[in-house]
């Protein structure tokens, strides 16, 4: 279809073919596509293999790269924010140091960890999946005194509260 849009709009006049990408010359963009359409039809890929295949350690650890830096930083070792002063810290204390401490970046950092608290919400689905991976395989972190059903929730919600109270939206749609 993107090839048929470049042969009637050899231009690139046509909206839709702004964000597709051309061959070296406009005249061979619509065969291009449809050598690369012809060769994805011919893969002889089962994908259900694929996605019957559960992603392993490593695969799943690429999807929490923010995690991976916070939860044995802040969580680690007796599962208790580190810091001198917070040796008795709840995990709610230990969630804002770490919104503190990224502040006033936080519009930069906070949404990703919004988004794994999310994703980890999504793929384990229970205490002890989610605490044998981010505690033991992967991440060696902990979730403070909070059990992992508990505390992404409640990072999540620390997260976006601060955003709403600390910062405005970087984006405002164009007034017409």
């Amino acid at each position: 279809m993107a090839a048929d849009l470049f042969e009637r709009s050899p231009d690139g006049s046509h909206k839709a073919l702004n964000r597709i990408p051309r061959a070296a010359t406009e005249e061979r963009t619509p065969e291009t596509l449809r050598q690369i359409a012809r060769h994805l039809e011919e893969w002889n890929v089962d994908w259900r293999t694929y996605s019957e295949t559960p992603m392993d350690v490593r695969e799943l650890s690429l999807r929490f790269p923010r995690f991976s830096q916070i939860l044995p930083i802040y969580f680690g070792q007796d599962g208790v924010a580190i810091s001198d002063d917070m040796h008795d810290a709840t995990s709610e204390e230990g969630i804002r140091m770490y919104i503190d401490e990224t502040h006033p970046r936080c519009p930069w950092h906070l949404p990703s960890v919004v988004a794994e608290c999310y994703q980890a919400m999504a793929l384990f689905h229970t205490e002890n999946q989610m605490d044998r991976f981010f505690s033991a395989a992967a991440m060696s972190g902990g979730s403070g005194t909070e059990d992992f059903l508990d505390f992404f929730p409640l990072f999540a919600r620390l997260c976006i509260e601060h955003l709403k109270e600390s910062h405005s939206p970087l984006w405002e749609p164009k007034r017409k």
